[in-house]
């Protein structure tokens, strides 16, 4: 199954990005996936700290292509095991805040996920393009990397 499509928001709305993925795993493991964290960063990032419940933390540390180090934050604003989460979600170095929203929604041989990116129009309009094609890029590989990670995490968690 590991389909899918990532497209940005209604048409003409540069607010937010939606991105969608079909993934070949049961909800309960992508769910792990996502929550747990010796999981979460095992396809995310090494160096992610994330707790994930009501009002837990989201810090990644990173470094762009440029060799300039970032730090990514974010606060769980709703916490709905095992359908989904929101965070408010920011750069150190931003003056704004973006919401991120994560739903999960059973499928007869998998799961889809969706992640919607919200809150883009605070952004400065001269960076707002390239945020949001950076985003887009960055929320699409994770998104690929969750696909694999959660498939074989399922076939484990069913002793294959």
């Amino acid at each position: 199954m590991a389909s899918g499509t990532a497209h940005p928001g209604a048409a003409g709305d540069d607010a937010g990005l939606v991105l969608v993925q079909d993934i070949d795993a049961s909800p309960a493991a992508v769910w792990e996936c996502l929550t747990e964290p010796a999981c979460f960063r095992s396809w995310w990032r090494e160096t992610v700290e994330f707790e994930p419940r009501l009002g837990g933390h989201l810090l990644e540390p990173w470094t762009d292509a440029d060799g300039v180090e970032h730090l990514t934050r974010a606060e769980v604003t709703a916490y709905h095991p095992p359908h989904g989460l929101v965070m408010v979600w920011a750069d150190a170095d931003w003056g704004f805040d973006t919401v991120v929203s994560v739903s999960l929604e059973p499928l007869a041989d998998g799961t889809r996920v969706t992640i919607e990116h919200q809150g883009w129009q605070a952004a400065p309009e001269a960076d707002r393009a390239a945020l949001l094609l950076d985003h887009r890029s960055g929320w699409s590989h994770h998104l690929s990397r969750l696909t694999d990670h959660a498939h074989e995490h399922d076939a484990r968690r069913k002793g294959h």
